[in-house]
This record gives structure tokens, sequence and C-alpha cells, in this order.
């Protein structure tokens, strides 16, 4: 029997290892920035690294697409040393423990057949443990001898920025992270006990530089949008959309648009106050005529509260500004009413350019601070802020209710 028939093939996109990989990449974005230079062949391989820092084996969990399924060999007299430590492994990394002596080679082996023969890639480490200056320290041969008995591809990678981030000994520093796949070596062209070619890999790709955090594309296409004519324009439509019928306030449009441009938050405010007075003076004529546009996640309990605010004229909008109430239901019941339109317009612009720009003072500040994680993460901040805001809002609608 061949070695070959020991090795398993790929089994696809997997959910544990998606969500592991996932979960990696976030953090090292967030606290950081993190990129991946290089590609890998799609198959079962070793992949060899340098170690210089507990950050290493995630950011190349990171690295990785679910189908590669990359598995760390690990030693047991640490990391499998009690339960708690065993269950990091397990939830967080996904591990299989080796000894670092009397045997090692025998039990990486073992190791070896559980991940390769499961079509999976093995991440082996060949200094054994953490570098404390950074340099290179003696490759020892295991990771060779494996990827020859097996006919696999053996993989170098080099890790740049995890020593910064967490140093062994130091303490937490963030900063971005590279990981740079090297050129696969082919079984064939490995000589018994030469490390030198993966050495030679790995001490080259580390050369490349300090590594850098790439700006997030959603971050990217937003500044861009905020820099022109366009992003003061869509503000103004959200603006008008929102007092007419759109179900999301005029302020996300600060949130998710603006706040990647922090200089421009206030004129956006600006506009969508433009906007929004013209929505509401386009929904009170519709309402005039029995023609009042649909008005989704809105209640009963709204319009009634509307219906008494705006019973004391015009000034009544600006009770909308904190209460949670769309101005679209004051704007429909102004119409009901046949509130003059002047008055009308007056009074919604001072209501709501003063909630606009209040609130875009709180976006600008905060946005600026944080530009530098927004800048890395933007796709995280806009899940979280969508989240957000559809908890907030079904928190209004209950309380409306």
């Amino acid at each position: 029997m061949t070695a070959r028939r020991r090795v398993g093939i790929p089994r696809g996109p997997n959910v544990a290892g998606a969500l592991r990989r996932g979960m990696w990449r976030q953090l090292f974005t967030v606290v950081g920035g993190y990129r991946v230079r290089g590609s890998a062949p799609y198959e079962a391989m070793v992949i060899v690294a340098n170690h210089s820092s507990h950050a290493d084996t995630p950011a190349l969990l990171a690295a990785f697409p679910s189908p590669y399924k990359p598995v760390v060999v690990a030693a047991d007299d640490y990391w499998f040393s009690d339960v708690w430590h065993r269950a990091l492994l397990r939830i967080a990394i996904g591990a299989v423990p080796v000894r670092r002596s009397g045997g090692a080679y025998d039990d990486l082996v073992e190791s070896a057949q559980q991940v390769l023969g499961k079509g999976s890639s093995l991440l082996i480490f060949p200094e054994g443990t953490r570098s404390l200056d950074g340099q290179l320290g003696d490759f020892r041969s295991g990771a060779l001898r494996i990827a020859k008995e097996f006919d696999v591809p053996l993989l170098p990678v080099a890790l740049v920025g995890t020593r910064d981030l967490l140093p062994k000994g130091g303490r937490f520093t963030p900063g971005p992270i590279e990981v740079r796949l090297g050129e696969p070596i082919q079984p064939e062209d490995l000589v018994d006990g030469d490390m030198s070619p993966v050495v030679d890999q790995i001490t080259d790709l580390l050369s490349r530089g300090e590594p850098t955090a790439p700006d997030d594309p959603a971050w990217t296409a937003l500044h861009r949008l905020m820099e022109s004519k366009a992003g003061m324009g869509a503000a103004a439509a959200w603006g008008f959309a929102e007092a007419i019928s759109w179900p999301v306030t005029a302020e996300m449009f600060l949130s998710v648009f603006a706040a990647a441009h922090p200089r421009k938050v206030l004129p956006a405010a600006g506009w969508l106050a433009v906007g929004s007075v013209a929505g509401v003076v386009f929904t009170a004529v519709c309402a005039r005529h029995d023609r009042t546009p649909p008005a989704p996640l809105t209640t009963a309990g709204m319009r009634t509260a509307a219906a008494d605010h705006m019973a004391a004229g015009a000034q009544g909008i600006w009770r909308q500004a904190l209460n949670g109430v769309p101005v679209k239901v004051y704007a429909a019941e102004a119409g009901r009413r046949r509130i003059p339109l002047a008055p009308l317009a007056a009074h919604a612009l001072g209501a709501r350019g003063a909630r606009a720009l209040a609130l875009g003072a709180v976006v600008a500040g905060v946005s600026y601070k944080a530009q530098p994680m927004l800048r890395r993460a933007y796709r995280t901040y806009l899940g979280t802020s969508g989240a957000g805001y559809a908890a907030g809002l079904s928190l209004v609608i209950r309380r409306w209710r």
C-alpha cells in the first residue's frame, strides 16, 4: 500500500472551519488589520511557518478558506495538560496533540494520519517553540519527513506582525498582521533532513517589509461617494424618502454612509434636513388629497400620538424629534388637518435640522476617533450597526403598540 492511499480528498466547506476562520479574521482586522498574500493549491498538504507568538495559529487558520480545514499540531504537555486548555483548543483552534520529545516523530505521524487522512492540511511549526527575538530558530525535519511519507506538498508560510501583536512573555499591542504564502514544494523535490529550501523561502518572505493593513472595500467605496457631490445628493434623497415612506430613519444615513468620511458628516446632515422637509411637504400635500403614501413599520399608537401633537398646529412636529415616531406620520397628519404648508415647512426645517445636526455632531466625533478601525473593518461596523438598529427599531415599535 502506498503512502498516497493514506491521504484523503478535501471534503469541501465545513461550518466549524468557516466559523473559526471568520472569527479570527474579523478579530485581527479589528485590532490592527489582516492581509493574506499569495495563494495555495487546494489539496491536503503540510503547512510550515515561523513561530513567535500565540497569535500564529489563529493567523494561519484565518488565512485558509474552510475547505482546507487546516489543523495544527500542539504540544500535549502544554495545550492538553488540563481540561481548560483542551476546551480552548477544541473551540477556538482545533488541534491534535503531539509530544515534543521521546518518540515525538511517531506521534507526529499518528497526528498527521488523523489530519491528512481526512483530506485536511496539517500546520506545523518546525522550530518547536516561540522565538523570543523574532529570528528563525533551527527547523526540525519532521514536517519534511511527513510530506515525503504521505506524498503531499509542503507549503512554506511567513507570519509577519504576530510577534509585535502578542510576543512571548510580552503585552498585547494592536497592529497589522500579514500571512505570506510561499511556493509549494513537491515531495519528490525534498531531500531527507534538508530544510534549507523551506528556511530560504520563509526568510525571503519575512524580508519583504513590514505588514500593512488593507482598506476595507466598503470604506473605500463610501468614502469616495461622500467625497463627491453624489454623496450630498444621496443624503437629500434619503431624507426625502424617509419623510414619505422609507422605513429607515434619516440619521442612519450618517451612520451607514457618512461615517466613512467624518468631515462630510455635518454637510450630509444639512442635506438630510433639506430633503426631509421637502418630503414632509410632499406627504402633507398627498394626505390633503387622500393619497397618503404607505407607512411601513408604523402603528396605530404612533398615529394617535401624532394626531394629538399636530392638533396644536405646525409647531407640533417638534414633538417628533425625540419620541421615535417617524416624521412621515406627522406629515400625513398635518396634511389631513390642512395645516398651512409654509409654517409646516419652517417648523419641520427647525425640528429636522436640529435633530440631524445634533446626531451628526455625535457621528462626526465618534467616527473621527474610530476612523483607523473603520477604515479596515467597515463591513464589520456596518453589520454591527445594522443589528443594533434593527433591535432598537423593534423596541420602538413594541413601545408604540
